[in-house]
């Protein structure tokens, strides 16, 4: 299957950690999925989730959404899949690093780095989202190999998952996809012209 995520700017007419802030970035997550759904020929509605969050397969469409303070992300695709979005920025907590990721996983993509902090981060979550788990489970997925600078594999619970990243805006956005063609489509950013 072709995928078509989809990453949409979020509204900032809304002060930063508000809740008007929280709603502008899910609306954004639901246009960037509704106008998802229109590339992959999937509903334009219907898009539910359970009560523990989940988001529910419409018509044999499953389908994920992601977003942060300027950006939101959505993709749909005809199997288990996930996406997550953050910002490139580092933290002043260092004992992150070792809470995300063990030894061997910070020597498959070289090292301890933000850069390197978010590419598995955002890996791990796509990954989970696939599988319907939240981050408790990050030690549970482990980082397996570094294919290129867009691609890592990742091993959780006895499945490989290969996840492909696309950097834009200072933000990493990754997206589980294993054996598909994928098509970033990023949508005019016109906050600025305002």
């Amino acid at each position: 299957m072709i995928l078509f995520p989809v990453i949409m700017p979020v509204s900032q007419d809304a002060p930063v950690r508000t809740s008007a802030r929280v709603k502008a970035q899910r609306l954004a997550s639901r246009q960037a999925l509704k106008v998802c759904a229109g590339k992959c020929g999937a509903p334009d509605s219907g898009w539910e989730k359970n009560e523990q969050e989940v988001p529910q397969p419409n018509e044999g469409f499953f389908w994920s959404v992601s977003h942060k303070r300027s950006w939101a992300a959505a993709v749909i695709a005809d199997r288990a899949v996930g996406i997550d979005v953050e910002e490139i920025q580092p933290r002043e907590n260092q004992a992150v690093f070792d809470e995300l990721a063990c030894a061997q996983e910070w020597g498959v993509v070289g090292g301890k780095d933000w850069d390197h902090f978010f590419r598995i981060w955002t890996a791990k979550e796509a990954t989970l989202k696939a599988n319907g788990k939240g981050i408790g489970a990050f030690s549970a997925c482990v980082v397996r190999s570094m294919l290129d600078d867009k691609h890592l594999t990742l091993r959780f619970e006895g499945d490989d998952w290969l996840v492909e990243h696309f950097y834009h805006d200072n933000h990493i956005i990754s997206v589980t996809a294993v054996g598909d063609d994928i098509r970033w489509q990023v949508e005019a950013d016109d906050r600025d012209t305002l």
